[in-house]
């Protein structure tokens, strides 16, 4: 049975790319990234290094993937054993370590002079994104996963060159817009009723976290199927006048073929068992049509006649009147800013790891007022 899902879902795609490493390694070390935040004015400072006697069986990965050095942070990756408490020596320039980043959290340090000691917890498996710098917004169905073009943190196939602002920027509107319509048309309802798994908006980094090299700029809206089957993930690409040019689609979790839907060529998500859940088009003109299958869709289009989507987009459903959604990101203050025609909403985020600040959901009523539910 489970190989009729597999030829199934690689008929109904048309796209497959390769399967994730396994997260541990046989040999019981697990691979971690350490972000070490550097203090202002400390831009310029030598890199962290590990003390190599903190830990004999402890290495230091030179992985240019995973470990870098910018205005803002040191990223060091370790190979380390797995599921052990330790306490790591580094040496770094007095005072300019301000703080130190696992995954999402903080590790507690002590300092020394130059000599910088972090307490690392046990690691069961493998730990690495702490290069991230992404902001996730959390709603029934969906995830919208927000990330920070920070120019200072330029790498991979974004180090050099002319940096991709306007793409950005219309990648940022472009996933606000989808957050409209899935809101507009109940999707992110049903998928949370039904459990179909997750839907997953996306923009693209540019600061090539764990080897994430996401070139050229494109945006995503994919359905992550639950228990993490797999995911069809469409990358619809934006060309330097902000427009939309064409979407590249596969399945991740399996190997195969790619598949490329053009101008005016229809996408159609699916949920693990085969059935349309949403479709994607992107139109003549590099616009975007979205709906759930079988419904009229919404038309998103630039908010300014003959420029991109960098200038926002306009969301079109047929049973409601257009929104034009606009964002604006301030990296230097921490906040997004998202205009949805007269509602501006305020998303603070801490500037080191993009981690959401804002309250995500509204506190319970006091418990005089509580009536459980049915």
């Amino acid at each position: 049975m489970a190989r009729m899902h597999i030829v199934l879902l690689a008929a109904l795609t048309g796209a497959l790319v390769s399967a994730a490493p396994a997260a541990m390694a046989d040999d019981g070390q697990v691979t971690v990234v350490l972000k070490f935040v550097k203090q202002p004015g400390h831009a310029g400072m030598a890199p962290v290094t590990l003390l190599a006697d903190s830990c004999a069986a402890c290495t230091v990965l030179g992985d240019p993937a995973l470990a870098r050095d910018n205005r803002r942070e040191t990223l060091v990756a370790l190979a380390l054993p797995a599921r052990r408490t330790l306490e790591l020596r580094f040496r770094a320039a007095p005072g300019s370590v301000k703080r130190v980043v696992l995954e999402s959290g903080d590790l507690p340090f002590m300092v020394d002079g130059e000599r910088v000691t972090v307490s690392v917890p046990p690691v069961a498996g493998d730990a690495f994104t702490a290069g991230e710098f992404a902001t996730h917004i959390v709603e029934p169905g969906m995830v919208l996963r927000f990330e920070h073009a920070d120019i200072a943190r330029r790498a991979g196939a974004y180090a050099s060159g002319a940096f991709p602002a306007l793409q950005r920027h219309a990648a940022d509107n472009l996933q606000f817009a989808q957050r409209e319509v899935i809101r507009r048309t109940g999707l992110g309802d049903f998928v949370a009723q039904e459990k179909l798994g997750t839907i997953q908006v996306m923009g693209f980094d540019t600061n090539y976290p764990h080897g994430h090299t996401d070139a050229p700029p494109h945006m995503h809206m994919h359905l992550r199927w639950p228990l993490n089957a797999g995911t069809q993930i469409g990358h619809y690409y934006i060309d330097e006048r902000g427009l939309l040019t064409h979407n590249v689609v596969g399945v991740k979790s399996m190997d195969g073929q790619g598949r490329t839907y053009g101008r005016g060529e229809l996408f159609t998500t699916r949920d693990v068992r085969g059935r349309p859940i949403y479709q994607h088009r992107i139109t003549p003109e590099g616009w975007l049509e979205l709906g759930r299958a079988g419904a009229a869709p919404c038309v998103l289009k630039p908010a300014q006649e003959n420029r991109g989507f960098e200038t926002g987009a306009t969301v079109a459903c047929a049973d409601r009147a257009p929104v034009t959604v606009s964002v604006t990101d301030d990296l230097a203050a921490g906040i997004v800013r998202v205009a949805t025609g007269p509602v501006v909403e305020t998303f603070r985020y801490d500037t080191d790891t993009g981690k959401l600040l804002s309250s995500a959901a509204a506190p319970p009523p006091s418990e005089s007022n509580w009536v459980a539910p049915q």
